[in-house]
């Protein structure tokens, strides 16, 4: 499906014939010089959407996509920025719809003169080749596509219609960690369990995730490392401050990428998985806690990576 394909204008004609060929970064799509019924192309874009909205309502296949774009002006916020959701209510298009097809995994402003693509019917739009947590939960669901068109560098498959499943908003809106290895294997679970040094029951504040060793340690979320040590038990180790109160405890690294009062990203590597403390084999052990209180990480990492 190509992306610039329409009916209405001898330009949009024009522009589908380009959309044969592999197209640069900056792709000239049809541009939204305002976002009212004064803008002709707005006012298009809007019919057009309106059209796609019946079709599926109808359990029809709707219009055939055209992607139009549109430079932000400035917003009410103190950095003139504008917000996500009320750029997306403006385009009568779900916030999914607009996070997607612009490559974001998270909730944020544009700033003004950014440029965001907007299509004319709702749905999600995934990467053919996932970079993101959020692309890769998406794709696990295994939801049929619609077909598939170049957005600048990226090949998308989109998804006529869908929404963010409950998981999938949660992970966008920060609600949950991201799984803090490439893949790994969760050997023990959080809370009462028999110790595999002492033979006893113990408490176990949070789930050991085995790899071999050496392999990366992500950031499951952004925020500032607040301690970076070697402990008797939890050997070389990690604790990274997020906001709201939560923090993430990296144990049994083989060695640390991270160091104090760093301010890391979600997926920045920090480190690398060992045995170091007292371990039994090459394993992550991985906390998440709240106001210092530990909670079960099994809930707040998405399901498609455990």
């Amino acid at each position: 499906m190509s992306p610039l394909l329409g009916r209405p204008t001898i330009a949009l004609a024009l522009l589908a014939l380009a959309a044969s060929i592999r197209l640069p970064a900056e792709v000239p799509y049809p541009r939204l010089g305002s976002l009212g019924p004064d803008d002709l192309i707005f006012k298009q874009q809007q019919e057009q959407l309106a059209a796609s909205y019946s079709a599926l309502e109808l359990g029809r296949e709707p219009p055939e996509l055209v992607i139009y774009s549109y430079s932000v002006k400035a917003g009410a916020s103190a950095k003139g920025a504008a917000d996500l959701l009320s750029l997306a209510a403006r385009l009568n298009l779900p916030y999914e719809t607009i996070a997607t097809l612009n490559g974001l995994d998270r909730i944020r402003e544009f700033l003004p003169g950014e440029r965001v693509l907007v299509p004319s019917s709702p749905g999600l739009f995934v990467p053919e080749r996932p970079s993101s947590d959020l692309d890769y939960l998406i794709s696990y669901r295994g939801r049929p596509a619609g077909g598939a068109f170049d957005a600048g560098l990226r090949r998308l498959l989109f998804i006529p219609g869908a929404r963010f499943n409950p998981e999938e908003r949660a992970l966008f809106l920060g609600l949950l960690f991201r799984f803090p290895l490439p893949a790994g294997r969760m050997t023990s679970g959080f809370g009462l369990r028999t110790s595999p040094i002492s033979g006893k029951l113990s408490s176990h504040a949070g789930i050991d995730l085995a790899a071999p060793s050496g392999t990366d340690v992500y950031a499951a979320r952004e925020g500032i490392v607040k301690e970076a040590g070697v402990d008797a038990t939890l050997g070389q180790y990690l604790v990274i401050e997020h906001e709201g109160g939560w923090s993430t405890v990296y144990g049994h690294l083989l060695a640390r990428r991270a160091r104090l009062n760093d301010r890391v990203e979600s997926g920045m590597i920090i480190g690398s998985v060992g045995s170091t403390g007292l371990s039994t084999g090459p394993h992550l052990h991985f906390e998440v806690r709240n106001r210092g209180e530990p909670r079960d990480p099994e809930p707040l990492i998405p399901r498609g990576k455990r």
